[in-house]
Order: C-alpha cells, then structure tokens, then sequence
C-alpha cells in the first residue's frame, strides 16, 4: 500500500472515531446519570445478564445452562449498542433486587424452574421497552439493537416457553 492510499485509510479511521466515543458514551447523560430514555433497557437488560450468570453456573439442566450463556453474551452486545462501557457495574433495577436474591437462594430444578419463568417474564417487560425504543429512540446504534432486539426476544420467548415444557410444567 503507498503512503497515499495510507493516509487516506487513516484519515477515514481518524473521522470515525468521535463516532465511536460518543456510541461509548451516549448511556450517560453530561451530568453523569443515565440516559432516561435508555435507563429501562439498559437496567431490565442487566437484570436478564445478573440471573443469566447465576444460572450460567448454578442451572442444573443443560438447556437452561445453554439459554443462559446465550443471553448473556446477548446482554453484553446489547448494552454495548446502548453506550454501556465494558466495565460499568452492573445496576439492576431496584424492583428486581429481590427477585434475584431469591433465585440465589433457590437450587436444582427449583432454581432452574425459577429463572425460566423469569426470564420469560423478563423478555415479555424487555419486548415492549425494545419495541418503544425501536419506534422513538434517539440514537440510531441504540435503536438498531432494539429493532433487531424485539425479533431476538420473540425467539428467546419460544425457546424459554419449550425449555420450560421440558421441565416439567
């Protein structure tokens, strides 16, 4: 490659990454609180990762072990695409602090039962707040994931549903 052609790479990466710092930045607010319009994605998403890292390690069945994994790996790329840096802590909302303390203290095909049924109950709260964001969001990297994110959710929901058949109830 000649220095031109070079040059011209690098002036196109230089252009992009206020781009990419600001799709980084855009979960917060200049003031450093969270962006409202974001926050119930965002927290409800985190949610779904907290239980999905504890059923990741503690599910006693193969398929909820599996479905965990996938969903927390999908909560990552998701509030990647909302502006949440890699390392944020994760904040849930306060409503669901208990329910994940029960799960923690839930075992075998209980806790297995248990975060199936809440994630169901998750996905069908994260489909609507997606399905809001997807219409009237403002940041376009954000509204992309949502878009694609109510398809997602309506597979997880068939998928949880038939996990859920499988164990008994």
């Amino acid at each position: 490659m000649n220095r031109r052609h070079m040059l011209t790479a690098g002036a196109a990466i230089a252009a992009t990454l206020p781009f990419a710092a600001h799709a980084q930045e855009s979960a917060m607010m200049a003031d450093g609180t969270m962006d409202p319009a974001k926050a119930p994605a965002i927290l409800n998403g985190n949610f779904a990762k907290a239980t999905s890292q504890l059923a990741a390690q503690q599910a006693t069945n193969d398929a909820v072990r599996q479905f965990a994994e996938l969903e927390v790996a999908e909560q990552t790329a998701v509030a990647r695409a909302f502006g949440v840096p890699a390392d944020a802590p994760l904040s849930i909302p306060e409503d669901k602090a208990a329910m994940l303390e029960q799960l923690r203290a839930a075992t075998g095909a209980e806790f297995d039962m248990m975060y199936v049924d809440g994630q169901i109950t998750g996905h069908q709260e994260l489909r609507a707040i997606h399905s809001d964001y997807a219409e009237n969001g403002s940041d376009p990297m954000a509204r992309g994931a949502s878009i694609v994110g109510v398809t997602g959710i309506d597979t997880h929901l068939v998928m949880l549903n038939s996990i859920k058949a499988s164990l008994g109830a």
